[in-house]
């Protein structure tokens, strides 16, 4: 069963080493992109203090020099670069005076001491900048310094400029990489496992007839070799269950040869009387042509006489000797009916012994069924044979063939069509408790000399073969139904 669109597995890898690539290479970028962001604060901040310090020995000059608002405009003058911003601030205004450091409170003690320091600032706009600030101090003169500022470019800028430049960098390597990786994926892992899957679907139709060749050691080859070992372990299953089945079939057909016998034996005793007749009257007319006693012109006719019983006598012989032979399974197309009344013929002797009246209903058309004939006419003969010793006071078996549609009585199948015989009696009937049970080996409620148990198992075991079941329905003192249901 297929669960959506099947992908290679060099596929898979290449796509999964694909996302292990753009995953390293934004980390690769982040962190790349941190540190760039670090080193140019720390650029700028230098770059800021070195031209604070030079921009500051000029302004100090001024000051001395032509006093302090020469020094203011120096400072303005300088503040003409647009991307640095110089300042004259004061240390002792506010932040909030236009003159006053944008600096925390934390920078101007340091200040004061004459020190120069840096400091990182963030606009209300989200924007970040870099401040230098370098003292500018004198005697008794107001303290204040120089402060220079610069805006540094956004992380996520740098971030992205570094994410296309690692890209741009990584996108070679990594269709080489890919590329070699679905070319060796497929030469050491794809290929193996379609020859794998290959002869699993080989041996799953049944194919046992090849073996995968193990090259390597790796654990695609370990798989192979596991699926030898599957395969020398079906092979051998096989071999048993065919040598099983073999052995089963004889012991079927044995005990199914064994059961004709049986039934040989109980037709016997019918099958003498319907003899003794037909060699009776030869005898007679045999002697009577001897002995002068039948006059030259009916010597013709007592000789026909002679051979219509011999032909009879026969007829029933091989009749008797055909049911009894061995013959090999095989399976033709056949006509119920003409089954039915063909096995009826052959007991019709014991039948009559017993003052029982086998009927065979021809009610509906022909139903035919492709079947083995000796078998099922076995199976038909132990179920009248049944008919006839549930009747001690005589009755009637009525033989019946219909089509119905019918499903087993075990299981969930759908109903199907098949061809039913059904076999009725006028008997005494079959108990509950026995009905469940008539289909067991060896189980028989007559009396001892009338049975074995086999017949009935005989018979169910007969129809499964044929794909078909043996159903049985009974009321005491009213009699029983049997119904072989075959598949067509």
């Amino acid at each position: 069963m297929r669960y959506g669109i099947p992908m290679k597995v060099a596929t898979k890898f290449a796509l999964a080493f694909l996302a292990c690539g753009v995953m390293s290479v934004l980390v690769y970028s982040s962190v790349a992109a941190t540190r760039e962001a670090q080193r140019t604060e720390e650029t700028v901040a230098e770059d800021l203090a070195s031209l604070g310090r030079t921009l500051s020995t000029s302004v100090m000059a001024v000051w001395e020099r032509d006093g302090e608002a020469r020094a203011l405009e120096l400072v303005e003058y300088h503040d003409r670069d647009e991307s640095v911003e110089a300042r004259w601030v004061w240390l002792d205004a506010e932040s909030s005076d236009s003159m006053g450091a944008r600096a925390g409170l934390s920078v101007l003690p340091s200040l004061r001491r004459g020190e120069q320091r840096t400091w990182i600032g963030i606009k209300t706009d989200g924007t970040r900048l870099v401040y230098a600030y370098v003292p500018l101090l004198r005697e008794g003169k107001r303290a204040a310094a120089l402060e220079l500022s610069r805006p540094l470019i956004s992380e996520s800028r740098i971030f992205w400029t570094e994410v296309r430049e690692q890209l741009l960098t990584s996108t070679v390597v990594a269709a080489f990489a890919t590329f070699l990786g679905v070319a060796l994926t497929s030469l050491f892992v794809s290929r193996p496992l379609q020859q794998v899957g290959e002869r699993a679907r080989r041996i799953a139709a049944g194919d046992l007839t090849e073996r995968i060749r193990i090259q390597g050691s790796d654990e695609v080859a370990a798989l192979a070799q596991e699926l030898n070992a599957m395969f020398d372990q079906l092979s051998d299953a096989r071999t048993r269950a065919a040598e099983e089945a073999e052995k089963r079939v004889a012991a079927l057909e044995q005990l199914r040869h064994a059961d004709r016998l049986r039934t040989v034996g109980t037709l016997a005793s019918g099958i003498a009387h319907e003899l003794g007749t037909p060699l009776a009257v030869v005898a007679m007319r045999a002697k009577m042509i001897a002995t002068g006693e039948v006059p030259p012109e009916d010597a013709a006719a007592s000789a026909q006489i002679i051979a219509t019983q011999t032909d009879r006598v026969t007829k029933i012989v091989r009749q008797l000797l055909d049911f009894a032979r061995r013959r090999t399974p095989k399976r033709v197309d056949a006509e119920l009916c003409d089954l039915a009344e063909h096995t009826t013929s052959l007991l019709a002797a014991l039948a009559r012994k017993r003052g029982v009246n086998l009927v065979v209903d021809r009610k509906e058309s022909p139903v035919a069924a492709t079947i083995d004939v000796a078998q099922i006419e076995q199976a038909v003969t132990n179920l009248v044979i049944n008919a006839v010793h549930a009747m001690p006071n005589g009755g009637t078996v009525t033989l019946t063939a219909r089509r119905e549609d019918a499903a087993p009585p075990v299981g969930d199948a759908k109903p199907r069509p098949c061809a039913v015989l059904e076999v009725r009696d006028e008997g005494e009937g079959i108990s509950a408790e026995n009905l469940e049970r008539i289909f067991e080996p060896f189980f028989t409620t007559k009396a001892v000399g009338e049975g074995t148990g086999l017949g009935l198992s005989v018979t169910h075991g007969i129809l499964e073969d044929h794909g078909g079941w043996l159903n049985a329905t009974s009321e005491l003192g009213k009699g029983s139904t049997f119904t072989l249901y075959l598949p067509v």
